[in-house]
């Protein structure tokens, strides 16, 4: 069969006469396609990953490429394009077709007789525009402008218009001897020349003519060694601090000696990677439990800790965090409306959605799954809220049911449901200076409607955790409500503490 290549025949022993000695063939393994110089600084990655080469009608590209090993025995190759009426490709030779073709095609190298499903190529996405595009704007970002000496940050940046022909910049550094910058925005601290910091402005230049660029400064910062660190122990357990696990983590605070010590060089250890670990003094919370966080000064081995606490049954919901928070409305809808909510520093404003033309409703639902209540640990379950009843009463509304739907096991396997079993069974009503009210659910004296009373010596996650808030009558359109915390305390009088303490707010107790 014509194009048949057989690798790595061996040679048969010498005593066989029937079959003569026959020296190995080597066949490539690897092939990579080689764009000249001129070219290379003009390929891009697109948006699904692949290398771009833009070209204009007319224009061509010669390419060659590298075999693997180059002793290879068989080192013929054939040249394809997927589209021929966008390119072709000869010898290597890329030609842009005519506006006609304008797209893109992927050119294709292998080895010959074995390029169909070898996998041993190497592709190009040929770009062909019809004109060239000239840049008329482009902007520089970075996720930090600070670099440290011998360190590296990578810069970002857009092109507009979209349709501009050639997606790459020609970068430069106002001084290469404080830092430099590669051909893809790679920018490398190389020295402050003694100082604390020194400043260099990076620039980006479009490759096609048109003089548009832009600038952004980076801080290139001397690495100092820290001599000795000292974390701040504001939260630490063995001042009586608890994380909650539906926090996620926490940044500690720490300082260092000298101040201007580089933070980077500060080695982080977790005594326990299953409760919490750490990176750059970010503490990401696993599991329940005390774990030990260490940091390290490498120099010198002087090291500070700080002893953290999360325990089981703690849950915290203050919406003070705009990326994560655990509760929010519970996504029903009905009548063409929908629920919603809305972030606010310190609070989250739920929208209802119509049941009928008398009712609303828009539960609250904990989505940051399992939430684990231990009555032992924090018995008192309290939530802050604006009680519609107060709150639109000039509206005509009188009623409203709060009614606590939660699903969960035991650590033993025992389940249970339904905390109150019924509507309006919190076991205390705080009514705050604010107009809020604070409702109250004392797990050690109200029972769920399966399981009964939670046990004192272990946990119960659940996979449902839901305040039904419902039954809003009588209204006939969509209303908004206030929640401003959902926490669990060991005792009553620690929620109470808790509302004037950190709100700064009297109460009347209702309930």
């Amino acid at each position: 069969m014509a194009g048949l290549v057989v690798c790595g025949l061996m040679a048969c022993s010498k005593d066989d006469d029937r079959i003569p000695n026959v020296t190995p063939a080597t066949c490539p393994s690897a092939i990579e396609m080689q764009v000249p110089a001129e070219m290379q600084k003009l390929i891009y990655t697109d948006n699904t990953g692949a290398d771009v080469l833009p070209l204009i009608v007319g224009e061509s590209a010669q390419l060659s490429y590298t075999l693997t090993p180059n002793d290879a025995t068989f080192n013929e190759v054939v040249w394809t394009t997927s589209d021929a009426t966008v390119a072709t490709v000869e010898n290597g030779k890329i030609e842009a077709l005519s506006e006609k073709g304008l797209g893109y095609s992927i050119v294709t190298v292998s080895p010959a007789g074995m390029y169909s499903g070898s996998g041993v190529l190497s592709t190009l996405k040929v770009k062909v525009a019809a004109h060239l595009q000239q840049a008329s704007e482009i902007s520089l970002s970075a996720a930090t402008t600070e670099v440290y000496e011998g360190e590296q940050i990578a810069l970002s940046y857009a092109i507009e218009p979209e349709a501009t022909t050639y997606r790459t910049l020609e970068w430069s550094s106002s001084d290469a001897s404080v830092a430099t910058v590669d051909s893809k925005g790679v920018v490398t601290g190389v020295s402050t020349g003694g100082t604390t910091t020194k400043l260099v402005t990076i620039t980006g230049k479009a490759m096609d003519g048109s003089g548009v660029s832009a600038s952004i400064d980076i801080t290139v910062k001397r690495i100092v060694q820290p001599q000795s660190i000292t974390l701040d122990q504001t939260y630490s357990a063995d001042n009586g601090y608890a994380f909650a696990l539906n926090e996620q983590g926490a940044q500690l605070s720490y300082t260092t000696v000298p101040a201007e010590a580089t933070q980077s060089l500060i080695e982080w250890t977790s005594s326990d990677e299953s409760i919490a670990t750490v990176e750059a003094g970010y503490v990401k919370f696993k599991g329940f439990g005390e774990v030990t966080i260490t940091a390290t000064c490498p120099e010198t081995g002087n090291k500070s800790t700080l002893k953290m606490n999360i325990p089981a049954g703690l849950l915290r919901e203050t919406f003070h965090n705009p990326d994560h928070y655990s509760i929010y409305d519970a996504k029903q809808s009905g009548n063409g409306t929908t629920t919603s909510s809305e972030w606010h520093d310190g609070y989250l404003t739920i929208t209802t959605y119509t049941v009928n033309a008398t009712t609303q409703r828009a539960d609250i639902k904990w989505w940051d799954l399992p939430a684990t209540l231990h009555a032992g640990n924090y018995p008192i379950v309290a939530i802050k809220v604006d009680d519609v009843k107060d709150l639109y009463k000039a509206d005509g509304v009188t009623a409203r049911n709060l009614n606590f739907d939660v699903v969960g096991t035991s650590e033993s396997g025992a389940d249970y449901k339904a905390l109150g079993n019924g509507n309006n069974k919190y076991t205390g009503d705080l009514k705050c200076s604010d107009g809020s009210h604070v409702f109250i659910y004392d797990l050690t004296t109200l029972a769920f409607g399966t399981g009964g009373l939670a046990p004192t010596n272990e946990s119960i996650s659940f996979r449902t955790f839901q305040l039904k808030y419902a039954d809003i009558k009588t209204i006939n359109h969509q209303v908004t409500y206030n929640l401003y915390w959902f926490q669990t305390f060991k005792t009553v009088d620690d929620v109470k503490k808790y509302v004037q303490d950190v709100d700064g707010l009297t109460y009347e107790v209702i309930k």
